[in-house]
């Protein structure tokens, strides 16, 4: 038996070699040894950003040529995690896994943003603290995004003319009672599904804008199960009971945006992604922050794809040129290849971001609401606020009794989440990479 369990182990072992020796071959992993590799996932837009930071970038530095590869979302970081443990990564990636930050995959930027004429207080905090290894740039910046995106609200402006009621403020969030009073009288109910409208969506998201983990990212016990959240899921919930928010079943077959678009809904969440879809089904419409607990600061969730390079990039010195120049010109590249902002709120303000579009100006007004989120790290898995709502709305259970039962089961994977990251290091990571790839490989025959 021991003879046995050493032979497949063996052959495991053998097999993980032979695959990363397969993928990654020696000299560049695109097999030019000239060109410089940037590896990213797709971003929803055809990566037009992208190719034109990759042309004006090789216009300033004639001879160089990057190499850009656009991996399924699902499989990426697989990739640059197989990648990293055979000591063969792409020279510039999105950095979307704390991890390899942490254990010192990544190059800092921060000793160079001075140089390069930056300060981590150019760019909108929400968005930059994607590319630090807790959520603090202050504590160091490994990635710098392009692009500022985010979810805020969209409003039906005819709606709530209609209704005689005033717009939801641009510069401050509503509580989840005042959005859900809004919506109670926005609605127009009618047995008929095809002629109902409803007054507003209750995102199962929106509740994890708020600390469930406390201001140290720490403690769930306490805030999961805070009396303020319960009152805010009862609040919801009651909207989608009395079907003035669609259900979850409702947006299996009919999304928000389509909803909105076709006028059957008067606010709803967007990541502006949905403002060409508005337009074209002109709809007059305006943006606000999104809804809060009460007692929570105005808040809006914003995001980057923020690029880096790894410390082990075969083309050191031509990675970090293409991550400045991301960092510097691809803020103004960003603009005009595509409707989002930069990530540099100095750019955005500079270049007059919105000047000619109402719509634009209003949609950088709302991201300056932007709060970067508690820092948690991966391995909490209880937290389920979609579970929360069906509870509530399907079993008719107490709010705050799921709440002290999830926070409790919380907690302990909380726990052991922070305890295993405290103790992450890179041989720690690379031997959960190999782990994995073993279990994913077919096991050998006996």
């Amino acid at each position: 038996m021991q003879a046995s369990r050493r032979f497949r182990a063996a052959a495991v072992a053998a097999l993980i070699i032979m695959l990363l020796s397969a993928c990654f071959p020696s000299g560049r992993n695109s097999g030019e040894t000239n060109a410089v590799s940037v590896w990213m996932f797709p971003q929803g837009d055809d990566e037009v950003a992208i190719h034109a930071f990759e042309k004006a970038w090789e216009k300033e530095n004639p001879g160089k040529d990057l190499k850009v590869v656009v991996y399924p979302e699902d499989q990426y970081q697989t990739k640059i995690n197989t990648a990293l443990v055979a000591h063969n990564p792409p020279d510039v990636a999105i950095i979307e896994n704390a991890d390899w930050m942490k254990v010192g995959y990544v190059k800092e930027l921060t000793p160079y943003l001075k140089d390069w004429g930056l300060s981590v207080d150019d760019f909108n905090p929400g968005g930059l603290s994607r590319g630090a290894v807790e959520g603090n740039p202050k504590d160091g910046v490994y990635g710098i995004g392009t692009l500022l995106g985010g979810n805020v609200l969209a409003y039906n402006k005819k709606m709530f003319d209609d209704a005689g009621l005033d717009y939801p403020p641009a510069d401050k969030s509503m509580t989840y009672q005042q959005y859900a009073d809004l919506c109670r009288k926005l609605a127009k109910p009618d047995p008929d599904p095809a002629k109902n409208v409803y007054g507003c969506s209750m995102p199962e998201f929106s509740f994890g804008f708020y600390p469930i983990y406390g201001p140290d990212g720490h403690h769930a016990e306490g805030n999961m199960n805070s009396p303020e959240l319960a009152q805010a899921f009862t609040v919801g919930a009651g909207l989608i009971s009395d079907k003035l928010a669609p259900s979850p079943s409702v947006l299996d077959t009919v999304s928000e945006t389509d909803l909105f678009a076709q006028g059957k809904i008067a606010m709803t969440w967007t990541d502006f992604s949905a403002v060409p879809t508005y337009e074209e089904a002109t709809i007059n419409f305006g943006l606000a922050p999104f809804f809060v607990v009460q007692g929570q600061d105005d808040f809006v969730d914003t995001w980057t794809a923020a690029w880096g390079t790894f410390t082990e990039s075969k083309h050191p010195d031509d990675a970090l040129s293409f991550v400045k120049f991301l960092a510097t010109e691809g803020q103004k590249l960003q603009m005009q290849a595509t409707a989002d902002p930069p990530l540099s709120t100095k750019v955005a303000q500079e270049a007059g971001y919105g000047k000619d579009d109402p719509i634009k100006e209003q949609y950088l007004g709302v991201l300056q609401n932007a709060r970067a989120q508690v820092f948690v790290p991966p391995g909490e898995d209880v937290w389920d606020p979609a579970e929360v709502l069906r509870l509530l709305t399907v079993e008719k259970q107490d709010a705050q009794a799921v709440l002290d039962e999830m926070a409790a089961g919380a907690q302990e994977s909380l726990d052991q989440a922070w305890a295993n990251w405290e103790k992450l290091d890179k041989g720690q990571f690379e031997q959960q990479v190999k782990e994995e790839q073993a279990q994913e490989s077919p096991a050998p025959s006996e």
